[in-house]
């Protein structure tokens, strides 16, 4: 069976029924993917929907089609993570960024923490990297990324139930709490501390606001491991 080939589409690329893939696409598609006249490849515009089409021409890097159909919430999950993490040093966060995106994660916001060691990033290269995961997994919807301050991040956190992953005394395994009505939410918030972990002012903070303390079991997990772990597991906890 031939792999199934995907390909980022920017909006100004789409003609009603009619597709151009040029510049890096197009060439991958041409140079790399080898792609040929008659072929079936699906177009990611990044939004959620996807669209099947078929090549009509190969010329150089530019590659025309027309467009066969339109699928919405393309390889999208019904409930939407929204991840929440403290800023950690910059190649585990974009692991982080890579694999959670592929996992289905919704929104990723890195948070400006009292003990994260690192104190800025650049969101250009969380954004490019994401855009190559949904490209290599197949989704339709980029994930939002933005960086922000933890009270900013928990008043717009509304609506679904929410968690901080942090192993204290009172905390229940994660995988635990998802009964049926979890199940039947639309969202989720996971809150989950940088390399040095939340401090006890955030830790309140985030109980305070209803965020239930949760863990991933006896271990101490390093931030990037408890991140991918969580959207993994809450996305297949939650398939219906």
């Amino acid at each position: 069976m031939a792999e199934h080939r995907h390909f980022i589409i920017n909006s100004e690329n789409l003609f009603d029924d009619i597709f151009v893939l040029n510049g890096n696409e197009g060439h991958h598609a041409a140079r790399v993917t080898h792609i040929k006249r008659g072929d079936l490849i699906t177009l990611i515009e990044g939004n959620g929907s996807a669209y099947g089409a078929v090549v009509d021409e190969v010329v150089g890097d530019r590659i025309k089609g027309h467009i066969i159909k339109l699928m919405k919430n393309y390889n999208e999950s019904y409930i939407k993570i929204h991840l929440g993490i403290g800023l950690i040093k910059g190649a585990k966060l974009d692991i982080v960024v890579e694999k959670c995106t592929e996992l289905g994660v919704h929104s990723i916001s890195v948070l400006d923490l009292k003990n994260s060691v690192k104190k800025n990033t650049k969101l250009e290269r969380l954004d490019a990297i994401s855009l190559s995961a949904i490209k290599q997994c197949g989704r339709g919807f980029k994930p939002y990324i933005c960086s922000c301050n933890l009270e900013d991040w928990i008043d717009g956190s509304s609506g679904g139930k929410r968690f901080v992953l942090h192993n204290g005394k009172n905390s229940k395994p994660l995988a635990n709490l998802f009964s049926s009505s979890v199940k039947n939410e639309n969202s989720i918030w996971l809150a989950i501390g940088p390399e040095g972990g939340f401090s006890k002012e955030e830790l309140d903070i985030l109980m305070r606001t209803g965020f239930k303390s949760v863990s991933l079991g006896m271990r101490r997990l390093r931030s990037e491991t408890a991140a991918i772990t969580s959207v993994g597991l809450i996305d297949q906890l939650t398939i219906q």
